[in-house]
């Protein structure tokens, strides 16, 4: 069974359209983040979707869509697409926090997640444009994590990450609404990973 931190870490769908709108001004990217990892720690149920592109040796995950909540002590539920040999199997789960350590929504999800300690990890943030995200306006800031930081998350990463992070701009809460994370290829002969996901249905 795969764990359910790095299950949440790996959210993605489609959901931008068209080109971005790079005329400014814009906010300074790093008060988007700051602002958006704030909004993000008060969230308490998610919708995620997400997929992989590439291959990150030791985690054979292609696809994953699902729920979770921190209420009644946390829950995950949905469905997961792995790469199994040559081919690939689909499958639901179905987790509640206290049954195994290694499956708590609140790995990720909540004010200590991993989520939000990726959020406040980006470092060189910059605003670059102002696109549609899931039919609603946002802003995407392009940054690094470090090592140290993308480490504690996802224990097979031991390189800097490149990300994006879209940020609500529909005059609510800066909320998160997507990330976009490019992980340096493990061997001279791999290509980059590349992760997104998409977080909605955002619930406090």
């Amino acid at each position: 069974m795969l764990r359910l931190a790095l299950l949440l870490a790996l959210l993605l769908t489609a959901g931008c359209t068209g080109s971005p709108d790079t005329r400014g001004p814009f906010p300074a990217g790093a008060d988007l983040v700051r602002e958006a990892a704030t909004s993000f720690a008060s969230v308490r149920s998610v919708h995620f979707a997400a997929g992989v592109n590439g291959v990150l040796p030791g985690f054979p995950l292609r696809q994953i869509e699902g729920d979770a909540t921190l209420a009644d002590g946390g829950t995950a539920t949905g469905t997961a697409d792995v790469q199994d040999g040559e081919g690939h199997t689909k499958f639901p789960f179905d987790v509640h926090d206290g049954q195994e350590s290694r499956y708590r929504v609140s790995t990720f999800l909540g004010p200590q997640g991993g989520l939000k300690r990726l959020l406040d990890g980006v470092t060189d943030a910059k605003t670059e444009g102002r696109e549609n995200v899931d039919g609603a306006p946002a802003l995407r800031v392009g940054g690094q994590v470090p090592a140290t930081v993308a480490h504690g998350v996802l224990p097979q990463v031991t390189a800097d990450l490149t990300v994006k992070v879209w940020v609500a701009d529909d005059g609510g809460p800066r909320r998160f609404v997507r990330l976009w994370v490019q992980i340096p290829p493990a061997g001279d002969h791999l290509s980059p990973v590349m992760i997104e996901l998409s977080l909605t249905e955002q619930q406090p």
